[in-house]
Parts: C-alpha cells; structure tokens; sequence
C-alpha cells in the first residue's frame, strides 16, 4: 500500500516472498542449479532466473524476479504475484456489501463483527470437520484450533469489503496402497487430502448446506433436513456466527468465494461462490435454536476423498476406501459397492468428489474398518437436492 500526495491510500502490487517463488518454481517444473555464495539459478527449456538464496529479499528484485516469470507464463505481473502468494494456501474471500450502505467503507462496528464472527465459523468447520455435530458446546477440537492459529488474514480487497481468509496446507502424506497379491486387479490410489483443507472444504459445504436447505426452501427445515446439514459440517455456533454477520445493519449480503491451492486437485463440485443475503438472518436463527434442542447423531455417516478403489475382472463387487476422521484420528474406511455403482464411485474419484457414507461400520481383517452393506454412498454435493 502507497500514499499518495493527497494522503489516500492507494494499491500496489502485493509481491510474494523469496520461500513462495521457489515452491512455486519448483512446482512449475523450473530445476534448480547448485546453488552459489548469493543465490541459485533456475533453468527451464533454455531460460535462466536467478533467486537469492535468503528468506527476505528486496522489493525490486522480487518484483524482477516475478516480471521474467511473467514474461515466460505470458501472464499479468499482478496475476502471476498473487498465484505465487496463494500457491500454498486455500482462500476464502469473505465479502460483505450492502451497495445502498457501502460505497468503499464500512463502518468500524460492522466490520469487527464480520472479523469476529469469521473466525467463528472458521473455528466451528474445524472442529465440523474433525467430527460432525448439531451443536459443540464449547468442545471444540484442538487440530481444528491449530488450523485457525495457522489461518492468515491478507488485505482488503477492493469492492465494499473483501476480506482474504488464508488457510496453508500442509503436504499430502504419502500413501502406500493396501497390500494384494490377485490376478486381473484394478487399483486406483491417491493422497488423502490434507486436515487443513479438509477445514477449508467444509467451510464451503457448510455454508452451501445452509443456503440450500435452510435459507432458499419457502418452509423451515425439519429435524430430517437439519440432519443433512449437520453432515455436511454445520452447526449451531456455525449458524449463530453466520446470522451476526447477516444481522448488521450495513451489511446488505454476505458472499464467500473459493480458491482452491494450486499445490493440490481442487476438490471436485465445491461452490466457487456462495451469496446469502441479510433478510435470511431470521431463517438462520430459527435454525440455530432448533439445533440447540434438538440433538442429531451423525455416528452412522461418514464422509471424505476417496484414496483406493479396487475391483478384480468379472467380479460382482468392487471396493473403495474412504479417508476420514473417526473417534479423533484420521480413518480408511473400507467400503463394499455393487459393481455398478462401484463405476460410479470411480468417476467420482477422477473428479475429485468428496463422498459422503451412511452404513455399519464393523471391524474386518486386521482390524480395519469396513462397511459391507452401506445403505448409501455418493458424493457429498448430490444431498442438498435431496435434503429438500
């Protein structure tokens, strides 16, 4: 940010740091030289970019570096700086406009409650996430909290007040596939997506569900359709920070936006833009309340990315394994489909759609969970139809 001679505060461009540029050239494939007393040279198809072997460089050469690898991505330099600044990070931008009340402020009030009601329902998908629940109590989970210690807050955005929610992700663990000596076997394997996007990813279904089943339909939901959202990640104190925000009088709507990390597969039919307007707050109340007396038990669903699929010719059953969090700790879920929808379940998998399971989960062969007879499985995004 520059001053201007008048005093008004004005953008520049928000250049990445040193760290950024080099896990993102390494991720576009630039190799890197042995590396000499000042900095290292990266080299792809015959072109040269030097970087400085430090942590904090210049500005000018920052913005020099990012210039040549705009020129060879044939990119805008503002464009390429903020996907060199996000390549690591999933962000949500959090809007919030009334377009009779903001023109390029907000008044203070309001956006403390925004700031504070965000973090919220930060706060409530990590813990959502770790296990879902109609309402937490003050229980919430402490990789879920460590999640929002991690959790950055960029600089506003133009239009009325945007705010940058930034989450780093850890990397993927590594996975070995279940071992199987079998003849004619069919085996698709990928990383388990990381617990922080995990976080990020239920806050985007979760604010989905509320639209879709709470806010849209002409009648409040019933007990059924709050157990819908309830899977998906919602909950009461979600419901609560949610309607506070919608609540302020100068905020006319509340919009959040998904970017999806570059470093990993986006995951498949999440909303890329959410929008629930203020005269909802009502609807999302009632909500609350309900799940505050009522309690939901969610102990027969679980839901996340597919990791396996396995089928063997001609046999009538395929399998998949499920990556979720199960009494406190990550979970494969090994479960048995039809050959049919066993096909479904890999094009699923190909779209990176997460999948949500509801059936008995017993104990198999050395000790791993299965689920033999799941009474349904499909992709997480399908219930919201359903839900109505």
């Amino acid at each position: 940010m520059l001053l201007s001679g008048s005093g008004v505060v004005q953008n520049a461009m928000r250049v990445p740091t040193l760290p950024q540029i080099r896990s993102y050239m390494e991720y576009s494939g630039w190799e890197r030289r042995a590396p000499g007393v000042a900095g290292t040279l990266w080299v792809r198809n015959g072109i040269r970019i030097g970087v400085p072997n430090s942590t904090i460089g210049d500005r000018e050469i920052v913005k020099g570096i990012v210039a040549r690898l705009a020129a060879y991505e044939q990119c805008p330099e503002s464009k390429l700086a903020s996907r060199i600044r996000y390549h690591l990070m999933d962000v949500t931008f959090l809007r919030a406009a009334n377009d009779y009340r903001i023109t390029d402020t907000i008044p203070f009030e309001a956006a403390s409650t925004v700031i504070g009601s965000a973090r919220k329902l930060l706060r409530a998908s990590g813990t959502t996430a770790w296990r879902e629940r109609g309402e937490i109590g003050g229980n919430y989970a402490r990789r879920g909290d460590e999640v929002l210690r991690s959790a950055r807050m960029d600089h506003t955005l133009d239009g009325s007040f945007v705010i940058p929610l930034l989450v780093p992700l850890s990397a993927p663990d590594e996975r070995t596939p279940h071992a199987a000596d079998l003849p004619n076997l069919e085996l698709f394997t990928s990383a388990p997506e990381p617990f922080e996007r995990r976080v990020t990813r239920t806050l985007a279904q979760s604010i989905q569900a509320v639209r879709e089943i709470i806010v849209q339909p002409e009648n409040s939901p019933s007990m059924s359709e709050l157990h819908a959202v309830v899977e998906r990640g919602v909950s009461r104190e979600f419901c609560s920070a949610l309607a506070s925000i919608l609540a302020e009088p100068a905020v006319g709507e509340f919009e959040t936006q998904f970017d999806w990390a570059e470093s990993l597969p986006a995951p498949g039919a999440m909303p890329t833009s959410v929008v629930i307007e203020s005269e909802a707050v009502g609807r999302i109340e009632e909500a609350a309340k309900k799940l505050k007396k009522g309690r939901i038990d969610t102990r027969s669903t679980f839901s996340g990315d597919i990791v396996e699929l396995r089928h063997v010719t001609d046999e009538p059953f395929g399998f998949i394994w499920v990556s979720t969090i199960r009494k406190g700790r990550r979970s494969e879920i090994r479960v048995r489909l039809p050959f049919s929808e066993y096909q479904e379940a890999l094009t699923w998998h190909h779209s990176q759609r997460v999948v949500i399971v509801e059936g008995r989960i017993e104990v198999g062969a050395g000790r791993r969970l299965v689920v033999e007879s799941p009474v349904s499985c499909r992709p997480i995004d399908e219930i919201f139809v359903d839900a109505h």
